[in-house]
């Protein structure tokens, strides 16, 4: 028994005849004939009568006609539910957002989500990207950006940008004066303040200093970029941090910047979500949203 089945028990019923039945179905009247055979056998009773003027249900098809119908119309509203679930996003969605492309992310994106689709219920999550990973795998996040190619087993990503990364110290360093750049040996020498493992400008320069065959001078780790940012005005040691990042903030009149070289440090930014986890409907609705927004904010994988 299946529901194609029901449906052609219950077009009998109604039109008592097969013939008109299977007219009306738009099926072959000895394929209707068989579905009705296997369905009492099914069943092993007889579901219906055949008389001069047609067809009849005995007590049983009349049983199995009202329970049919009840079925059949549960499905069919089961479907039209799914139908507006996918037409009208609602529901829970959560996105992370890495603490550096908050200022120019978070609220576009709550902004528009909101606007779109009232019926999500939007949670931004902002923190160091080496968080985003590990909340994206544990569920706790729907999508994310995250930095960085490696150690992404496990998930589903999409490119949406590349940027270099900038040595930073104080404005009034002479170290950073009339340089159009600074030679990665010399960056990994000078007492530098870091976010810990795993976070993405971490795993960026360990990752070079080990192709450089060189060690990282690292004298301070803190898990906070405007922290970061602050003790390096102070005078406190350097950073590495992208351009937009470094001109960004509180204190960004204070610092200032050279790109790394020889070699040159790049990382990716990737619109990332758990490959084994198929995001819900509301989810989807807000990774759109993202991506348009940030198709804006780019140009050829930089930022505008």
């Amino acid at each position: 028994m299946d529901l194609r089945q029901l449906r052609y028990f219950l077009g009998i019923v109604e039109q008592g005849s097969i013939s008109r039945a299977a007219e009306a179905l738009h099926v072959a009247q000895p394929a209707l004939s068989l579905h009705l055979k296997r369905l009492e056998e099914d069943f092993g009773c007889q579901l219906l009568l055949r008389t001069a003027r047609g067809v009849v249900p005995t007590e049983s098809g009349r049983r199995l006609a009202q329970r049919a119908a009840a079925l059949v119309q549960a499905v069919d509203g089961l479907r039209d539910e799914v139908r507006a679930v996918e037409a009208v996003p609602a529901g829970p969605a959560t996105v992370g957002i890495p603490t550096s492309l908050g200022p120019v992310l978070t609220v576009p994106l709550a902004l528009a989500v909101r606007r779109a689709h009232p019926q999500i219920q939007l949670r931004v999550v902002e923190g160091l990207s080496g968080h985003m990973l590990e909340w994206m795998l544990s569920g706790q996040l729907d999508l994310a950006l995250v930095f960085g190619t490696r150690n992404m087993a496990g998930l589903e990503t999409e490119p949406v940008a590349r940027e270099k990364l900038h040595l930073v110290g104080p404005a009034d360093d002479p170290l950073l004066r009339d340089r159009a750049a600074i030679p990665f040996a010399e960056a990994l020498a000078l007492p530098l303040i870091l976010p810990g493992r795993p976070h993405g400008v971490r795993e960026e320069v360990e990752h070079a200093a080990l192709l450089a065959r060189g060690a990282v001078n690292v004298v301070m780790e803190i898990d906070a970029l405007e922290q970061i940012k602050a003790l390096v005005a102070e005078g406190c040691g350097y950073t590495v941090l992208s351009e937009r990042v470094a001109r960004y903030g509180t204190v960004a009149g204070r610092l200032a910047g050279l790109p790394i070289a020889d070699p040159q440090i790049d990382r990716s930014i990737m619109l990332a979500h758990a490959a084994a986890r198929p995001m819900t409907v509301a989810a989807r609705a807000a990774h759109g949203i993202l991506r348009g927004i940030l198709a804006e904010l780019t140009v050829d994988g930089g930022w505008r």
